[in-house]
């Protein structure tokens, strides 16, 4: 007699010893974790810059306050300019700079940042306004674009009149602001506008080869002709001052192999009596790489050099630190190494058990609610959920997360009306109930908007995970995305498709223990560095999160409401639940709907759990790295970059060996995913599309082999799509929302139509899906068809 379910109880039993183990292991280091210390020299390095904001001269706070926002050392930096603002801030000039303070200040607030910037604009607009020069300097630097941004290159009508105001300034404007009137039409996109730099270049006025020199040492790249025009330009230059903007421009355009000779002649300047020199000289040094450290530490150590050169010579040293590659050690990836084996341990395990199709696709429909449940709480939660929750945390506070009051009328809905309806067709697919009320046509409608909708998300999940986890855990650029997305498929795939959907929910059970221990132990060693939960808890709503919006608030024009949001998760679920083959091949491997049910409450609870753990771990992200930036990555700030701050601290900030075990619960979280993923998709592809089109198979094993087969052809699908997907504009829950869940309500309009319409048709059904999809598509990627907001 077989006992249910003996493999995956037994593995989940192993999983809870071995995840006791380590928390046990874990403890142990927490001190070495609270005992971490900055650098002396980084520590020196802040003081200078806090020094120079706190100093006389108005333009060296100003550069010195961009420094520390620059690095996320945010504090006291408000309340400076806030005291300006209220003795000078009427002054021209000085209006600008506080306004150009501010907005870096609230960069990361959308409803407040742009309104500083616009401020500044307007002052640039006003013809009589005397500092325009500084105005349109300062929305140069912010990466100001037009009002209305061009589409395709071309201007919008209300952009139009805003880029004449700049190119006229461009052209009869003062000498001196032409050049960052040219930047902004660049900032836009307007392909003349580098032409023109290096015709001013060849100005017979210093001031307007320095500033254009200036202008494009700023700019990430530049084409053959305009380094020729800056070469040129250098051997034509008769004024020193000239000279040394055309150098640091030069060499910031130029590869570090060819650059021997420029950085002599740099260094040469360096240590010469011209601030000015050396203030371009250590703004050079913190754009182009790991160079001169040395000298700008000789810098910052010497008090007879004027303070705003120190503070832009100690803001280098802090950027070239975070540029050093911060990367797993070699144990850490041997611990997710064993757990790749394992994983692959586990799909031979039930290769050998696997006897007939249903085995393979369905479990032999006896499978244990509990390890079923867990396995769909993995599957829906997938990495992009467990690095999106907490980046929405940081970024937009708990509003979304508050959506998940949903789940006690999710599971009366699901549980009482859905699946009863649904486990009364024993199907394998379950689109077969589709072509059973409306037709085949209905029936391969569906399947193909389930298939678009799964391949786009293994897609992301393979393209996310690579990278924000992968890349950055190992140190290495994007050059190696494929590689580590080809690894990653090959992996899941191969247990996958050995071992069917037993294999998929024995790893998901290990799987979710691994993303509760991954998730809990970050919090831990959190709270123990930071000196306890009240460090990092917040006491008061933090500043730059949207007002809370509360119940019976629909604002379709609010980012999230609590309102929106619960009726987002409920819709979204309830669409999910009764429409998509991997919920309903999990109704269908339990034995009735009583376990199916009891399925369904495991995986509510588990998920709710989860992103409470992961919403927690969003607040202690938030703290931790608002309290030790100096950990960021160079050009990484708290809140620009929210998605990638777990996988970070993954890598700063836990001890040798917990990081592996963490890196491992990101890839479970993808892994988990990824094998229902391609078990659904196979199932779908195999009963719907090429056992209709081509004769069935006479014996089980020819059976198996054809849904094995078409796992590994589903999985090397998903992982060519991987590639598409870093082109969707936004952070990576909205990635989600737009590209993921693009077909969830129009994919489960066909099964309501098919269950709860009794005069429902194939051609309204088509016809409402069709309309549905439109407004889906219309809906999710307004702006980038017409280049507008919706």
């Amino acid at each position: 007699m077989r006992c249910p379910p003996a493999h995956p109880g037994t593995l989940a039993a192993h999983g809870f010893r071995s995840c006791a183990l380590l928390i046990v292991v874990c403890t142990g280091w927490l001190p070495a974790v609270a005992q971490q210390e900055a650098a002396p020299l980084r520590e020196q390095c802040v003081v200078v810059m806090r020094n120079a904001l706190k100093g006389k001269p108005f333009w060296q706070k100003v550069h010195a306050a961009e420094f520390l926002l620059s690095l996320d050392y945010r504090s006291g930096v408000r309340e400076i300019f806030e005291e300006e603002q209220q003795q000078r801030g009427s002054e021209p000039q000085v209006r600008i700079g506080i306004l150009r303070v501010f907005a870096a200040l609230d960069r990361h607030n959308s409803q407040v940042g742009p309104q500083h910037v616009r401020k500044i604009r307007d002052l640039f607009l006003d013809t009589k306004a005397p500092d325009r020069i500084h105005a349109v300097e300062s929305l140069a630097k912010l990466g100001y674009t037009f009002s209305s941004p061009p589409t395709d290159g071309v201007l919008s009508d209300g952009a139009v009149e805003e880029a004449a105001q700049f190119a006229a300034f461009a052209s009869d404007g003062p000498p001196s602001g032409q050049a960052y009137a040219l930047w902004v039409l660049l900032n836009n996109g307007n392909p003349d506008a580098e032409e023109r730099l290096a015709e001013l270049l060849r100005s017979s006025d210093a001031q307007v080869r320095r500033t254009a020199a200036y202008v494009l040492r700023h700019q990430n790249a530049i084409t053959a002709e305009t380094l020729q025009a800056l070469q040129a330009a250098l051997q034509n230059e008769t004024d020193e001052s000239s000279a040394i903007y055309l150098l640091t421009c030069l060499r910031r355009h130029t590869p570090a192999d060819d650059s021997a000779a420029l950085d002599t002649r740099l260094l040469k300047n360096l240590f010469e009596d011209d601030p000015a020199a050396r203030y371009e000289m250590t703004r050079l040094a913190a754009d182009i790489g790991n160079h001169w450290t040395e000298e700008l530490r000789t810098l910052v150590q010497q008090n007879d050099v004027t303070l705003d050169v120190r503070s832009s010579a100690a803001h280098a040293l802090c950027r070239i630190e975070r540029r050093r590659t911060a990367r797993m050690p070699t144990f850490d990836w041997g611990v997710v190494g064993v757990y790749g084996f394992v994983l692959l341990g586990i799909g031979v395990y039930f290769a050998r058990r696997t006897k007939t199709a249903g085995d393979y696709l369905l479990g032999g429909r006896r499978m244990n609610p509990l390890a079923v449940g867990l396995s769909l709480f993995a599957t829906l939660l997938s990495t992009l959920s467990y690095l999106a929750w907490p980046g929405e945390m940081i970024r937009n506070g708990p509003l979304i997360l508050m959506g998940y009051a949903a789940y006690p009328f999710v599971f009366l809905v699901v549980g009482w009306f859905l699946i009863p309806s649904l486990m009364r067709m024993e199907v394998t697919s379950a689109y077969e109930i589709l072509e059973n009320r409306l037709g085949v046509s209905v029936r391969l409608l569906g399947s193909t908007l389930f298939l678009s909708l799964r391949f786009l998300w293994m897609a992301s999940i393979i393209y996310w995970t690579t990278a924000i986890v992968l890349l950055p855990a190992a140190g290495l650029d994007e050059s190696y995305a494929t590689t580590f997305a080809v690894c990653l498929g090959i992996i899941t795939v191969a247990y996958t498709s050995l071992g069917g959907l037993k294999a998929v929910v024995a790893t998901d059970v290990i799987q979710t223990l691994i993303l509760f221990v991954g998730a809990a132990t970050s919090i831990v060693l959190i709270t123990n560095s930071l000196g306890g939960v009240s460090a990092w808890f917040p006491s008061q709503w933090p500043e730059h999160w949207a007002p809370a919006r509360w119940w019976f608030d629909f604002d379709p024009n609010a980012r999230a409401t609590v309102a929106n949001a619960t009726l987002g998760v409920f819709v979204w679920y309830v669409c999910t639940a009764g429409s998509d083959q991997m919920a309903i091949q999990r109704y269908m491997a339990t034995r009735d709907v009583r376990a199916a049910r009891r399925m369904l409450a495991v995986t509510l609870l588990t998920d709710f759990t989860v992103l409470i753990f992961l919403g927690l771990m969003g607040l202690a992200l938030l703290s931790y790295f608002s309290t030790h930036p100096e950990q960021l990555a160079d050009g990484q700030s708290v809140y620009q970059n929210a998605d990638k701050l777990f996988p970070r601290f993954v890598v700063v900030g836990l001890p040798t060996g917990m990081s592996g075990l963490v890196i491992a619960g990101l890839l479970a979280a993808a892994m988990s995913s990824l094998s229902s993923g391609v078990n659904s998709s196979a199932a779908v592809i195999s009963e719907d599309f090429v056992r209709r089109l081509t004769p069935r198979a006479k014996d089980e094993r020819s059976q198996v082999r054809l849904a094995r087969w078409m796992s590994v052809g589903v999985g090397l699908i998903a992982v060519g799509l991987s590639a598409l997907i870093g082109i969707v504009e936004g952070n990576m829950l909205e990635v989600v929302y737009k590209v993921v869940n693009l077909f969830v309500a129009p994919l489960f309009f066909l099964f309501f139509m098919a269950i709860f319409v009794p005069w429902a048709n194939a051609i309204g059904t088509w016809a409402g899906t069709l309309t549905g999809i439109t407004v889906a598509v219309l809906i999710a990627f307004w702006k980038d068809l017409f280049g507008v907001q919706g």
